[in-house]
Parts: C-alpha cells; sequence; structure tokens
C-alpha cells in the first residue's frame, strides 16, 4: 500500500532541494539576513565554514512548508489588491549589502504607507505569550532585528524613511492574525548586529556564550540546529566537558 506519508516527505524535499538551488547556490557566502540575532556560531558555519549540515527531519519540513503556504496567500492576495486598487506594494524583494555581506528577502513593503512588513507562522504556545494576559517578561528580539535589517537595506537603497514596521502573525492552531509593531530604532540596531558579527568573525568562529552563541539557549538542540554535532553540542557541549 502507498505511504501517503512518505510521498509528502519525498514531495517537501525536491520543494525544499529546489528552493535552495534557486536562491542560495552560488551565494553561500553571503550572511543571511533572516539569521539576525541568531547564534553567531551557526552564521559562521553556514556562511564561513560552509559546511554542509544535518538534514531537516520531516516534521519540521511540514511546519515549514506550512510556513510557506501563509506567506504565499497573504502576498498573492496583497498584489491582486494592489492590481486592483492601484496601490505600490512589494513583495519577497531580494536585499544586498554588500558592506556587511548580508543577504535575503523582505515580506512585504506598502510603499504607499512607508511601511515593512514580515510575516510570522506561530503556534498557541506562542501566541498566548505575545497576545495573551501572560506577556513574555524577556520577548526574543530576533524578529525585530531581521525586519530591521530589511528595513536598513530599503532605506538606504531608496533614500526613505520608513514609518512603520510591523510583524504579522498567524496562529497556525486557530487562523488568528494579529500584528505587533516593531520600534524603527531596530533599524540602525540591526545594522550595528551585522557589524559585530564581522568584526567577530575575523578573529574566528565565536565562542559558545550564551546570549551571543547561542543567543537563545533553545538553539543549542539538534532538532534546531543543522551544525549541532560539529559544534559540539554547544552549551550542552561545554556543560558536559566542564562535568569531566
Amino acid at each position: 500500500m502507498l505511504n501517503i506519508k512518505d510521498i509528502y516527505a519525498a514531495y517537501l524535499q525536491k520543494l525544499n532541494e529546489k528552493n535552495q538551488t534557486k536562491r542560495y547556490k552560488g551565494k553561500e557566502h553571503w550572511f543571511h539576513a533572516s539569521s539576525s540575532g541568531m547564534c553567531m556560531r551557526k552564521i559562521y558555519y553556514n556562511s564561513v565554514e560552509q559546511i554542509e549540515g544535518s538534514g531537516i527531519d520531516n516534521n519540521t519540513m511540514r511546519l515549514f512548508r506550512l510556513g510557506d503556504l501563509v506567506h504565499g496567500d497573504i502576498q498573492d492576495a496583497l498584489m491582486l489588491h494592489a492590481k486592483k486598487k492601484k496601490v505600490d506594494i512589494l513583495i519577497e524583494k531580494e536585499i544586498k549589502m554588500k558592506d556587511i555581506n548580508v543577504r535575503g528577502f523582505f515580506d512585504i513593503c506598502i510603499v504607499d504607507d512607508d511601511a515593512m512588513y514580515d510575516i510570522k507562522t506561530c503556534n498557541s504556545f506562542k501566541w498566548k505569550f505575545l497576545f495573551g494576559r501572560t506577556k513574555d517578561p524577556e520577548p526574543a528580539e530576533n524578529y525585530a532585528l531581521q525586519l530591521g535589517t530589511y528595513a536598513y537595506w530599503y532605506q538606504n537603497k531608496y533614500d526613505i524613511k520608513l514609518k512603520k514596521l510591523a510583524l504579522l502573525y498567524y496562529n497556525k492552531d486557530t487562523s488568528l492574525m494579529r500584528e505587533v509593531n516593531v520600534p524603527t530604532s531596530f533599524i540602525d540596531k540591526a545594522y550595528s548586529y551585522w557589524e559585530d558579527v564581522n568584526e567577530r568573525f575575523k578573529i574566528g568562529v565565536p565562542k559558545v556564550e550564551l546570549g551571543i552563541a547561542p543567543a537563545y539557549e533553545w538553539e543549542c538542540n539538534v532538532k534546531y540546529c543543522q551544525f549541532y554535532d560539529h559544534c559540539g553540542g554547544g552549551l550542552k557541549g561545554i556543560s558536559k566537558w566542564r562535568k569531566k
């Protein structure tokens, strides 16, 4: 009998390979804007050493695909609206900043409103800390730095000051959608972050240090980091070494 789960997994693997070839083949040395504010060792392994990490498991692949589908639907809807209402909207625009070696693709820019958005899918657990009564006391800044990176490029490319930055969240469990405004101060913060990355990489691979490599403790996990084994287990590796 046909194993539908395996067939779908193979399909997603082919889509991922096609996307990797289209977007990243021959451009491996660039830092990814989507890695803003994340583990610097991971960035180093990916773009400086350019080593091949471990594969993505099927469950994570399905989660990524769901995110891609949501992105595509929202962007398609915006482009149809732009065509009908004669509104100037940019989607999936490539950015390149040679001075800090950063490349990426921003999701949405409503040119007429001087507003830039990044689409993020999340589960209900994450949603609760974003919009529920109990807010995350230490919210992660990596998404804000990512959006700030795109915005920095846009402002310098077009000599325009953006008035609004926002993360557009889509709850995968309930289909609810809400925005979170990001202070425009993250535009300069993002550029400073990438300047710091470049300075640290002149010395070599950053040492394991929580807040930098990794930026967040949860990153040091074989599920979330394709370089976990190459790194030696990150924080857990250091902990084991100290015990010995």
